[in-house]
């Protein structure tokens, strides 16, 4: 359980780093996708960074997904060379994505957009927008990966058991 909570921290910290780093050099229409109604038609015109900036938000993008990916193969990995079974190793990669999401929720969506306002800090011109005060401006796509994910994990306990048997790890 150590391994699975330091993994989910690894990804927590990563995305965090990047969502920090990466958004005032991303494009508006990236990064506002994720924000409330208001807030994405109040910074529509939103200046863009320069191309390089764009490019580099990019690049970091692209380093928390190769982490992402690399987790789910050390996870999916380790967890064969462990013995685990079918039902375990979906509960593991259950357990770290529930943990991610957790940190999503109440890190990223509560803290940083709504209760530190990073965002608003970007966009200034969203100051006054009723959004940074809906605390469930997220729930939907929240609702949709939490019912998902489970699929996910027991698909991809599937395909690691698969591989195993196959011969391939």
């Amino acid at each position: 359980m150590l391994t699975e909570i330091l993994i989910a921290a690894l990804i927590c910290i990563t995305e965090f780093t990047v969502i920090v780093i990466a958004s005032p050099m991303a494009k508006p229409s990236l990064v506002l996708r994720f924000l409330p109604e208001d807030v994405q038609e109040a910074a529509k015109n939103h200046p863009e960074p320069p191309l390089y900036q764009q490019m580099i938000a990019h690049c970091l993008l692209a380093v928390f997904l190769l982490v992402f990916l690399g987790v789910i193969v050390f996870l999916g990995l380790d967890g064969i060379r462990q013995g685990y079974g079918f039902w375990r190793l979906a509960g593991r990669f259950l357990f770290v994505l529930y943990l991610c999401k957790l940190f999503d929720i109440l890190v990223q969506d509560q803290w940083l957009v709504l209760r530190y306002g990073y965002y608003k800090k970007l966009y200034p011109e969203t100051e006054n927008c009723d959004g940074w005060q809906d605390r469930s401006f997220n729930k939907a796509e929240q609702t949709k990966r939490i019912v998902i994910d489970p699929f996910l994990c027991l698909l991809l306990a599937a395909a690691f058991l698969f591989l195993r048997h196959a011969g391939l790890i």
